[in-house]
C-alpha cells in the first residue's frame, strides 16, 4: 500500500509540475498588449487634443475607461486587455471622427453665414441709386 502512495504522490507531483509548466509556456507564447496598448493611448490623446471633450464626451469617456481598465489587466489578463484595448481605440476613433465632422458643420454654417452677409451688402449696393456728380449733366435716366 505504500508504494501505491509513493506513486501517486509522484503522479500528484508530476501534474503539478505539468501544469506549472503549462502555465508559464502560456503565459511565455500568449499574445502580448503592448502594440494595442500603445495605439489605443495614441487614439485616446489624439480624441482629447480634438476637442472630443466638448463635442463627443460620451464616446471619449468610454474610451478612456476602456482603456485604464485595458492597462489593470494587462499584466494578468493578456487577452482581454488586447480587446479592452481594442474597444477603445474604435470608441477614440468615433470620438475623433464625430468632433471632426461637428467642427466641418461648425464651419460650414459660419461660411454659410459670412455668404449670406456679402450677398446681402452686394444687393445693396446694387439696388441704390447713383446719384449724379456735382456739375455734371443729368442724364436721360435722372430727368
Amino acid at each position: 500500500m505504500s508504494r501505491l502512495k509513493q506513486l501517486r504522490a509522484k503522479l500528484a507531483a508530476a501534474a503539478g509540475t505539468a501544469a506549472v509548466l503549462s502555465t508559464i509556456a502560456g503565459c511565455a507564447s500568449g499574445p502580448r498588449p503592448t502594440a494595442d496598448l500603445a495605439g489605443a493611448h495614441t487614439l485616446v490623446a489624439q480624441a482629447e487634443q480634438s476637442g472630443a471633450q466638448q463635442f463627443d464626451s460620451a464616446d471619449l469617456e468610454a474610451a478612456r475607461s476602456e482603456l485604464q481598465q485595458a492597462d489593470q489587466d494587462a499584466r494578468d489578463q493578456p487577452k482581454a486587455a488586447i480587446r479592452l484595448a481594442q474597444q477603445s481605440a474604435v470608441d477614440a476613433q468615433l470620438a475623433l471622427a464625430r468632433t471632426r465632422a461637428q467642427k466641418a458643420e461648425q464651419a460650414l454654417r459660419q461660411i454659410n453665414a459670412d455668404n449670406a452677409t456679402l450677398q446681402s451688402e452686394s444687393e445693396r449696393e446694387h439696388t441704390a441709386p447713383v446719384a449724379p456728380l456735382p456739375g455734371a449733366e443729368p442724364t436721360a435716366q435722372y430727368q
